[in-house]
């Protein structure tokens, strides 16, 4: 049994550690790791920012079964709003209280919606478009002054579009807050660790998948011939041929653009501050998760989200390095404390989680018998991508291949 994986994120790589027995050949174009692969700086830190929460049960009981459980740090973080060029912390009861920019009715509004929010059925919501379900729910101030930018810096331009469930799913993630902030959960030293157990013993082949053939049943990756497949790869990088075959929906996809700073100072003491009416929608110091000693520099995060087509995505690394340095001098950084910036670019980062986006759902089977599909397109990562949604998705499909072949 000769089984193919493209794609070695998490997805790729839990897939292959479920059918580890049959050597699985995993190919992969870029870095073993997908959004988790890291920039050497003489210490090891993401290139896109990553945490976990508490009820990420796949994600724990795997970083468990490879002996990383002593690895795992939980921090209360603190968050915060810029407008104006102004930062309004966004964590205690009192913090909320003072924040200027909503009445008392709409801030206990919110608060009732975030309470109702963990036990809804959001997939009834999947039809309704965000702009229209927070206005109906909550009124047009809440819209404009709290959700807006926050939908503007998540979605880019694709805003709009959004099915109001991506939203009521958020909120039920980010509700479980302690009072001093919301917990989440890293690994002291970085993700780089899990990514390595994880793919060690596994085959990888840095190789681009450009086509796969078919024929009598059997596929074809670079003239190796394969029993099996799992395409765990951004769906629009799939062979067109292929995709006609098995009748795909068209999913759209948004691009993520990361900047990472290693900074002489702090820029403040918040964990993820979401940023209005600038280039970049967030600021995420790293450094105010996890230790400034880990690093010996302070770690900073830009991160933008646009489309494949977007022109800030067309960018070069060099001119949005220097664009992002010149926008977060405008918002407050003194650009001499800057020791370096590196500029992450991922195409195909995750689905626009768009109305009617459950309707398009793959499931892991196709219709070509023994050609799977499973990613951030899976249900586990509907309507929010995660990285225990991934996680799940490789183990979900590594059983479903498993049961069709008879394997054990």
């Amino acid at each position: 049994m000769k089984i193919a994986i493209v794609g070695a994120g998490l997805t790729g790589l839990s897939c292959a550690m479920e059918l580890r027995d049959y050597n699985p050949t995993i190919f992969e174009c870029c870095d073993v790791g997908g959004l988790l692969s890291y920039c050497d700086r003489g210490y090891r830190i993401e290139k896109f920012y990553h945490h976990f929460f508490r009820w990420d049960e796949d994600l724990l009981d795997l970083i468990k079964r490879l002996g990383l459980s002593s690895r795992v740090v939980w921090k209360v973080t603190r968050t915060g709003f810029m407008i104006n060029g102004k930062v309004h912390p966004l964590n205690t009861p009192i913090e909320i209280l003072r924040y200027p920019h909503l009445s008392l009715f709409d801030k206990l509004k919110l608060a009732i919606f975030t309470l109702k929010s963990r036990g809804r059925d959001y997939t009834f919501y999947d039809d309704v478009g965000v702009l229209d379900g927070i206005r109906d729910e909550l009124g047009e101030r809440l819209l404009n002054n709290f959700f807006m930018p926050l939908l503007k810096a998540k979605f880019g331009e694709n805003y709009d579009k959004v099915s109001y469930a991506w939203l009521l799913a958020r909120v039920a993630i980010r509700s479980n807050r302690k009072l001093r902030g919301e917990e989440l959960g890293y690994l002291k030293g970085g993700f780089w660790q899990l990514v390595e157990r994880m793919a060690e013993g596994v085959e990888v082949i840095k190789k681009r998948v450009d086509n796969v053939g078919y024929l009598n049943g059997k596929f074809y990756i670079r003239g190796t011939e394969f029993d099996a497949v799992v395409w765990t790869a951004p769906l629009p990088l799939l062979d067109k041929k292929i995709a006609e075959m098995l009748e795909l929906p068209k999913i759209n996809y948004q691009s993520s653009i990361c900047a990472l700073l290693g900074c002489k100072e702090s820029f403040s003491d918040l964990y993820w501050i979401n940023v209005d009416n600038a280039i970049f929608g967030a600021i995420i110091e790293h450094t105010n998760f996890m230790p400034f000693e880990d690093y010996g520099e302070h770690l900073i995060y830009l991160a933008s989200y646009t489309t494949p087509e977007g022109d800030l995505f067309k960018m070069s690394e060099r001119d949005l390095a220097n664009l992002y340095l010149k926008e977060f001098e405008r918002l407050g950084m003194d650009r001499r404390k800057v020791r370096w910036i590196k500029v992450f670019k991922a195409r195909y980062s995750a689905p626009i989680y768009e109305t009617g986006y459950l309707k398009k759902i793959v499931p892991y089977r196709t219709k070509l018998k023994g050609f799977y599909l499973a990613g951030m397109f899976s249900k586990p990562n509907y309507p929010e991508r995660s990285m225990n949604g991934s996680v799940k998705a490789g183990i979900e499909v590594a059983r479903v291949l498993k049961e069709d072949f008879g394997l054990s």
